[in-house]
């Protein structure tokens, strides 16, 4: 070999090594999505404890037919749904997961929008409007879990969901869970 071709071959070797410490490997790459799913799960799991009351708090007040308080509490659990998607929103997902992790965060804003919708005919009292937020809602429940379970989530997907613990009598919000 000529020393051209050696120093061609000292160079190619030097930058697979160093491509190689960057983080070229698919093993690293799927830790780090590993670490971003870990991660998720972790700000999941924190708001999923609130969520469960307002839950309870909500489905009480359905079954007392305090709708007024049905409807606030209905509210409270966008709202805490909506902060958990903020806080989502700050973690970096690996450059090959951002368009999947970008259409998660969207299902679940499109959930919230849909729960606060459902909050205003609660408090109205349309229970037509309801019917139509609850079918949209078990919708976009389905399609959001659908994506965040196939991605791996736990806590953020439907392992996390509230309505995986609800008695077989309740139905799904569409939102955080269930209602009587």
């Amino acid at each position: 070999m000529n020393r051209n071709g050696l120093l061609t071959l000292l160079v190619a070797g030097a930058a697979t090594v160093l491509l190689a410490s960057c983080g070229g490997g698919s093993g690293e790459e799927d830790q780090t999505r590993d670490d971003y799913i870990a991660d998720a799960d972790a700000i999941c799991a924190r708001f999923s404890a609130d969520s469960e009351t307002l839950e309870r708090q909500f489905n009480q007040s359905l079954r007392d037919s305090d709708l007024e308080s049905a409807a606030q509490e209905f509210e409270d659990q966008a709202t805490e749904v909506s902060a958990m998607l903020d806080e989502l929103e700050t973690l970096t997902p690996p450059v090959a997961d951002q368009a999947t992790v970008d259409q998660i965060i969207a299902l679940g804003r499109q959930r919230v929008s849909n729960a606060q919708d459902a909050a205003d005919a609660i408090a109205s009292g349309d229970k037509d409007a309801m019917i139509a937020s609850g079918k949209q809602g078990s919708v976009l429940a389905g399609e959001y879990f659908q994506l965040a379970d196939g991605f791996g989530f736990v806590s953020c997907g439907s392992g996390g969901s509230a309505d995986t613990a609800a008695p077989a009598t309740e139905g799904t919000t569409g939102t955080t869970g269930t209602t009587s």
